[in-house]
């Protein structure tokens, strides 16, 4: 192979160095640029108005090659001002033929082009490729959080009807609608006081095997409240204190804060770029087991212990009353009925779960007994009140039937509604947090949309950006090839790690 076929390699990385190590530029060309620089802005600034001229000067960094074009456009619009001699006495032709001769000394221009293109493919194509890279993921991660916020706006919503429903209310005025349900708690407990008629059998098993189990006191008095609603029902406290009914009955009236406010909230939303924290702090419906303990808002004005033993009747048990006007009045909390009230409420739950606990027990015993187990039972001795695990099994099914009775969350929770106002103002706030989560949700979507549309717009601008720089990279780099290769007797000459390779 001849000598002027073999090709050059030039590596991009190193394109610099090389021309500067083979003697083609000095070292000294940034101070020699900087020459050019200026004079090239000064001859910018009056140039004729020509298409070729807008177009390269337009979104580009001129170089040298860029000014042999221009020389050839004013070669075109300068012409009348050329003389005999082929001299142009245009300033403009003049300002522009310095540039190309202050390039051409000590090939000042090969050093400038060679550090452009090393720029352009090490820094600027790839540095815009990767903002493309970013809008493109802001983008996709906003379409996501957007479906999220979506997902949970709607969740959010579902779960504020999901709790009016298990309220029994519509949601739009929930205090007034809480106050107006009260009306069905007395259906309610009437409603449990029957369920608890049904474990009539159940509790005198109970009370029977209790009886056998201490000897002499076959009379053994247990689940005292909740077989006080077996024979009596769901009566006063006055009446399950005394023994008789009230001649009136003054309830306690049911405070009710005011309507609450509009659920729209003003509040400024910051969402910033992080999650977004919801918090822990938000009052949930009760909906577990219910601790009627906590709450004794009504005055418990009947507490202490009556001491009737000044009276000749204290020894007969009588309860003297003053003819219907003061000892017949059932006021405060005796005003209400058994169920109703917290106290008597909780003691009635103990029997059941008192009463749950021993069938249970019976029924594993008996069925260990069935299978000849060697376990310890009671019943071994007392065959009288033995019961057949079927009989068990369909008690302790009414005692479970009237347990979730008493449990159920909407009677729970008008019963708080009943004993305290404040706790309208907890269930209210809690479902109306809901809303204002859902409207926070659906606002943090509104950004993340806008958010995207920017990135997307964004994009789009640097597309054209992006090609027209790689075009104008690669125009760089072949005119650079072909001014090496002349200088090499027209070797070819290949610059490789060039923008052919991004």
């Amino acid at each position: 192979m001849q000598e002027q076929n073999i090709p050059i390699d030039i590596q991009t990385s190193k394109l610099l160095d090389w021309v500067i190590s083979r003697r083609h530029c000095t070292k000294t060309w940034p101070q020699q640029i900087t020459l050019v620089r200026e004079k090239i802005n000064s001859a910018i600034q009056d140039m004729p108005e020509h298409k070729g001229i807008t177009k390269l000067l337009t979104g580009t960094y001129i170089n040298y090659f860029h000014c042999l074009q221009i020389v050839e456009i004013l070669k075109e619009t300068e012409a009348d001002t050329r003389s005999l001699f082929g001299r142009y006495g245009s300033q403009r032709m003049k300002d522009w033929q310095e540039v190309v001769r202050l390039y051409e000394k000590d090939n000042v221009y090969l050093a400038e082009a060679a550090q452009i293109l090393m720029r352009n493919v090490a820094y600027e194509i790839p540095g815009i490729k990767k903002s493309i890279t970013k809008y493109e993921q802001v983008q996709h991660e906003s379409e996501k959080k957007e479906n999220e916020c979506v997902k949970n706006a709607q969740d959010f919503r579902d779960k504020y009807k999901s709790l009016s429903n298990q309220l029994g209310i519509e949601g739009k005025n929930i205090k007034n609608e809480l106050a107006d349900l009260l009306c069905s708690l007395p259906e309610m407990y009437k409603d449990v006081a029957q369920q608890g008629r049904k474990t009539k059998e159940a509790a005198a098993f109970y009370r029977e095997f209790l009886g056998q189990m201490i000897t002499g006191n076959s009379e053994v008095s247990c689940l005292p409240v909740l077989q006080y609603i077996i024979e009596n029902g769901n009566t006063t406290v006055y009446e399950w204190r005394y023994g008789e009914p009230p001649l009136r009955i003054e309830e306690p009236s049911v405070l009710v804060a005011e309507p609450e406010a509009p659920t729209t909230t003003d509040d400024a939303i910051d969402f910033g770029d992080a999650a977004i924290d919801f918090g822990s702090d938000d009052v949930e419906l009760e909906t577990g087991d219910i601790d009627w303990g906590q709450i004794d808002m009504l005055p418990d004005a009947h507490e202490a212990t009556i001491d009737f033993s000044t009276t000749e009747d204290a020894e007969l048990g009588i309860v003297v009353q003053e003819a219907g006007v003061e000892g017949g009045v059932a006021r405060d909390i005796e005003a209400l009925t058994v169920l109703d009230y917290h106290k008597t409420r909780n003691m009635f739950i103990d029997d059941l779960v008192e009463l749950e606990a021993f069938l249970k027990q019976r029924l594993m015993e008996i069925q260990a007994t069935s299978k000849e187990s060697k376990g310890f039972s009671f019943t071994q001795t007392h065959s009288s009140t033995e019961k057949s695990p079927q009989q068990l099994e369909e008690m302790l099914s009414q005692v479970l039937s009237t347990i979730d009775a008493i449990n159920r969350p909407k009677l729970k929770n008008l019963a708080f509604i009943r004993e305290s106002p404040r706790y309208v103002d907890r269930v209210a706030n809690s479902l109306q947090q809901h809303l204002r989560l859902a409207e926070k949700m659906e606002a943090n979507r509104t950004i993340l949309a806008e958010r995207r549309r920017s990135a997307a717009a964004e994009q789009v601008g640097l597309q054209p950006t992006l090609k027209k720089l790689i075009e104008r990279t690669k125009e760089l780099q072949a005119d650079l090839e072909k001014n090496i290769s002349k200088k090499y007797n027209n070797r070819p000459v290949h610059i490789t790690g060039g923008v052919t390779s991004l």
